[in-house]
Parts: C-alpha cells; sequence; structure tokens
C-alpha cells in the first residue's frame, strides 16, 4: 500500500497541511509508541513549536481510516483508545518514515534550512493569523504593508 496513493500535494484546512501529511505523521509518531487521539494532538503542536496543531475532527477520522486500512489497531487501554502500528503499519513507515521527517522539520523552524513547500505554507498561515488579530485601526497600514509584499513577491 502507498500512503500517497489518492492524496496530492496542496493546501489542507486553513492552507496549512499538505494533503496526506497528517496521516503520514500520525504513522511515524505511533512508530516511537502507542499514543491515543488528544496525545497524538499535542505531540504535533509540541514538535511543530505551535505552528501546526491539528483539530480532533481532523485526527479521529484519519485514526479510522487507518484502522480500516489495516495500518494500525485501536483497543482500549486504561480507559483511553490506544492506537498502535499494525506490522503493515510498521513496515510503511520504515520504509518511507525518513522521507515523512521533513514535514515536522518544516513546521518548526520554517526560517531555517532549505525552503519547502511546508515552509512556504507555513510563513503564509503564520501571517494570515497575525493580519487577522491586528487591531482594526491598523488596518490601511497594514493593508499597506500586504501590497507592498504582493508587489515584492511578484516581482521576483
Amino acid at each position: 500500500m502507498d500512503i500517497d496513493e489518492g492524496f496530492h500535494r496542496g493546501r489542507g484546512r486553513g492552507g496549512r497541511a499538505g494533503r496526506g501529511d497528517l496521516r503520514k505523521l500520525i504513522l511515524s509518531l505511533l512508530a516511537e509508541q502507542p499514543m491515543h487521539g488528544y496525545q497524538l494532538i499535542t505531540v504535533i503542536g509540541e514538535r511543530t513549536e505551535g505552528r501546526w496543531t491539528p483539530s480532533p475532527g481532523a485526527v479521529y477520522p484519519i485514526l479510522s481510516l487507518l484502522e480500516d486500512e489495516g495500518l494500525i489497531t485501536i483497543s482500549l487501554d486504561q480507559g483511553r483508545k490506544m492506537a498502535r502500528l499494525t506490522p503493515v503499519g510498521e513496515a510503511l513507515v520504515a520504509r518511507c518514515g525518513s522521507q515523512w521527517a521533513e514535514i515536522v522539520d518544516s513546521y518548526r523552524s520554517p526560517e531555517q534550512g532549505p525552503v519547502t513547500e511546508h515552509a512556504l505554507r507555513s510563513e503564509f498561515h503564520r501571517l494570515h493569523e497575525i493580519v487577522k488579530g491586528s487591531p482594526p485601526e491598523k488596518g490601511e497600514e497594514v493593508l499597506r504593508v500586504l501590497r507592498r509584499a504582493a508587489e515584492d513577491i511578484s516581482a521576483l
């Protein structure tokens, strides 16, 4: 099974993650240890230095899909539904996991290292959040800065 099958690079919800990134990241994290959904959300947030914290509405359906695909099992452990890789999931992570490491790296420090599609999306999202949080009385100044940035990028 190819984890990229049916998934294309591009904007995820809110323009952040590429399609399939969360699947890959969940599988990579489960290779380290079994985890429950909330733990996965927390670990992703921590490892990306708060730049990407997937919602439960994104994580839990993926866990169900991965279980349906035979890549993970979900069992009750101390009152929590713990996800663990199956041998098929372990083999997939062993084959592809090193390629998937860039997902976390690009969200963690987009200003350091090579410029990737992930890094560009992450910075764009960060800018979007800053603009949304800017005071209304600064709207004209923010608009001027955004227009100048758009012109500078177009000129590249």
